[in-house]
């Protein structure tokens, strides 16, 4: 009985098992049943009418990169005055606005007669301390303090001497015992040994071979006529090689200076010199410290001096270039007080042609920036019409915020009469760009992972798409994509117009495009949008991103 009643429980669970397996299979093919009929009312075409048509036409289409920032004015310019001169009367007042070359204000020319005069004074001054600090000065001709044979020449006339010691080390070299050296392998070798040395030029020398440490053994020349790096090579009595090297001087002395100007040289590379013969002439020579800095404030003086000449036969001061008078003194305001030898601001302009804004653009993008590049730039409280402008600086040094760097990117407009700073501006870089490209609506180009095609062709009975053909594509932007291979100009083609629906949040993932791959988009953080557009077509915005 037990047994019977085991295998009744068993009967029973096995068939609560099937009846529940059986309500599962059955709700999954209701569920994928009603999700066929989703797609294919999202997404099929019941006939022909659903079918959109599109023409490819020919058009321009650019991807950017799009940060935001504020509007301001460019960097105010200061006018200076010299110090010892005064002004006899304004011509401007803040808050004007003027041209280059305008006149801002008449200067008193008695005080520009005066300041003439000191200077002048100054530069007699200074023109005795520069003749008795001239007295301070090397010997302008350099003679070998060593017998030997020139071996090395570095210089010629005219050459600084600083920079040839920089550039060389020294201005000669000089050989004192009379032989030059190569370096080969000691191989069977002994000191005293008599060998060939085989010079590039056809001739040979007889040498010796001077020392041996360890596995190198030293063979001495002549140094009458064998050049200074010569490439040869070493035989024994019979001819056989021994090896080679390049020659090199085996006692060298440099001969070395550090102030004045090579006039003339006095020998030629391989001559033969005794102590105290003429190796080459100086000039510029003066050496003193005191020396260099009074010619420098000479060179200074008579700067000023030529500014206020100019000063004086003008009479005037004019604006450096237009834009509006921020500040300025007052009438009654002098230049007494002032130090004579420097300058004082009397005025400050503010440049009117061009306005800046300062975006921040994300690092991902910061490399595909560069100087000179087109940007537009849109003031929504003035126009939806975007202004263009020019990348004209980048910042090298990045902020870090919340784990995100962004670069300072500043683009420079023409100012129009309503921007005022501060306020809000949307800059987009182009960076990319096709001009005379084929395009179709986005819609219009299905696209795989590995490919992407379009329909050229409707079957109107079933409402159908065919003709199924296979682009290549390329920028997208603005509700557009480049056709770069599989179709011409003037070709037509079919798609049904993609909708956005709820279905994506239940399909976790496909929202707002079908089978559309998503972009960047502009709806990221500032500086990491990616927008273009078409020339002429459509809306503006969409992903800027590469095709397949």
């Amino acid at each position: 009985m037990a047994n019977t009643r085991k295998k009744n429980r068993r009967r029973k669970t096995l068939a609560t098992v099937l009846i529940l397996l059986a309500l599962l299979i059955a709700g999954a093919a209701v569920g994928v049943k009603l999700l066929r009929q989703r797609v294919t009312e999202t997404y099929g075409a019941k006939s022909s009418s659903d079918a959109q048509k599109a023409t490819v036409t020919v058009g321009s289409i650019s991807t950017t990169i799009s940060g935001s920032g504020i509007l301001a004015a460019q960097e105010t310019t200061d006018v200076s005055v010299p110090g010892s001169v005064s002004l006899r009367a304004l011509c401007a007042a803040e808050g004007d606005v003027v041209a280059e070359g305008d006149v801002l204000a008449y200067l008193d020319l008695t005080s520009i007669m005066t300041a003439m005069n000191d200077i002048q004074k100054q530069l007699e001054t200074l023109d005795s301390d520069i003749a008795a600090a001239a007295k301070e000065s090397v010997n302008s001709i350099v003679k070998s303090t060593v017998t030997g044979r020139v071996k090395a020449i570095y210089c010629q006339g005219g050459d600084s001497v600083l920079s040839v010691m920089h550039e060389h080390g020294a201005l000669m070299t000089i050989s004192l015992d009379g032989y030059m050296a190569v370096d080969i392998p000691a191989t069977g070798l002994a000191e005293a040994d008599w060998v060939k040395v085989n010079l590039s030029d056809g001739s040979i020398y007889t040498g010796r071979v001077d020392k041996i440490e360890g596995d190198k053994a030293t063979v001495l020349i002549s140094d009458n006529r064998p050049l200074l790096g010569d490439t040869v090579t070493v035989t024994d009595g019979q001819g056989q090689p021994l090896g080679g090297g390049s020659l090199y001087i085996h006692q060298p002395l440099n001969i070395t200076g550090y102030v004045g100007t090579v006039s003339r040289l006095a020998v030629a590379e391989n001559t033969a010199i005794t102590k105290n013969r003429v190796l080459l002439y100086l000039s510029n020579t003066v050496f003193s410290a005191n020396y260099e800095a009074l010619l420098r404030q000479r060179a200074e003086l008579e700067e000023e001096l030529n500014q206020l000449i100019a000063l004086y036969k003008t009479g005037v001061i004019r604006a450096p270039l237009g834009g509006k008078v921020e500040s300025i003194i007052e009438e009654q305001e002098t230049a007494e007080g002032v130090d004579a030898e420097e300058t004082w601001v009397f005025a400050v302009l503010r440049p009117q042609e061009k306005m800046i804004v300062t975006a921040s653009i994300d690092e991902s993008n910061i490399l595909s920036v560069a100087l000179g590049q087109s940007a537009s730039v849109t003031i929504s409280s003035i126009s939806e019409t975007p202004f263009t402008g020019e990348v004209t600086s980048i910042e090298k040094t990045g902020t870090s915020n919340s784990g995100v760097t962004t670069y300072a990117v500043e683009v420079t407009l023409d100012r129009t009469e309503k921007m005022l700073p501060n306020m809000s501006a949307t800059v987009a870089i182009r960076i990319e760009g096709v001009d005379n490209a084929l395009l179709l609506p986005e819609d219009a180009v299905t696209r795989t992972r590995s490919s992407a095609y379009v329909y050229t062709a409707v079957n109107e009975t079933t409402g159908e798409l065919e003709g199924m053909t296979e682009v290549k594509t390329g920028l997208t932007g603005g509700g557009y994509i480049e056709i770069r291979e599989g179709l011409k100009e003037g070709d037509t083609v079919y798609y049904i117009q993609k909708q956005s629906t709820d279905f994506g949040s239940f399909m976790g993932g496909f929202s707002n495009g079908g089978n559309r791959p998503g972009g960047n988009g502009g709806s990221g953080r500032s500086g990491n949008g990616g927008s273009g557009w078409p020339s002429g077509g459509g809306r503006p915005g969409g992903s800027g991103r590469n095709g397949g």
